[in-house]
């Protein structure tokens, strides 16, 4: 993908002036770190829906091919990457975990949006909210190691990381494109940083290593 991309460019879903109740000092020690259980042990169906998805992506791309430039020069690279997270959850097909309340996706203005939550495991969360920190550009290298360390014994990192290979936001304002007609900016801005979020995956993956005792291969 060959895009003319400005520094500095923050998708306008996190641009908003506002007060997000999640996002403040206390979010990690309150919510990410002491999610709320809803007590049933389920079996994690990533694996089966993500092949699904990927699939019907696919599917429907052949219809709309060669009518949006952005979607033909761009839609390849994220069907790979959400096909790397696939892999990512091969031995976890037969996994079953505690559910708990958790985001669909972070926004600055659905913080309080019913509709955005749903019943996942813990590790949804935690990743959402490390794509969150990149594309809302709040982050250093010293935070992030600093949150994994605290984390180390608290998630399944094979699951955050094949999370954070699944491409939410993009897939989120691609639907909101082809719809609605809206998110272009947004969905270019994505595009823009895509090696920027290759690497700042894979320094993730470096620091889950230094505290992981189970070693995660570097996906990019």
């Amino acid at each position: 993908m060959k895009k003319q991309c400005k520094e500095g460019n923050i998708p306008s879903f996190f641009s908003y002036n506002k007060v997000v109740i999640y996002i403040n000092k206390n979010y990690i020690e309150n919510y990410i770190l002491n999610p709320t259980s809803t007590k049933k042990v389920k079996r994690l169906l990533w694996y089966e829906l993500w092949q699904k998805k990927s699939n019907y992506i696919e599917y429907y791309y052949n219809k709309i091919k060669n009518k949006y430039k952005i979607i033909d020069e761009s839609i390849n690279y994220y069907i790979g990457m959400l096909e790397k997270g696939i892999i990512y959850l091969k031995k976890y097909d037969n996994y079953y975990e505690y559910y708990y309340l958790q985001h669909k996706i972070f926004l600055n203005d659905n913080s309080s949006d019913l509709s955005n939550l749903k019943a996942d495991i813990k590790e949804r969360d935690c990743s959402e909210y490390l794509k969150y920190l990149f594309f809302k550009q709040d982050y250093d290298e010293k935070a992030i190691s600093d949150f994994i360390l605290k984390t180390n014994n608290k998630f399944n990192y094979d699951l955050v990381i094949a999370r954070l290979l699944y491409p939410s936001y993009y897939l989120f304002f691609l639907e909101k494109f082809i719809t609605e007609k809206v998110g272009y900016d947004d969905l270019n801005r994505i595009i823009c940083r895509s090696k920027e979020y290759e690497l700042y995956v894979n320094s993730i993956v470096l620091n889950i290593n230094k505290y992981y005792e189970k070693k995660i291969g570097l996906p990019f």
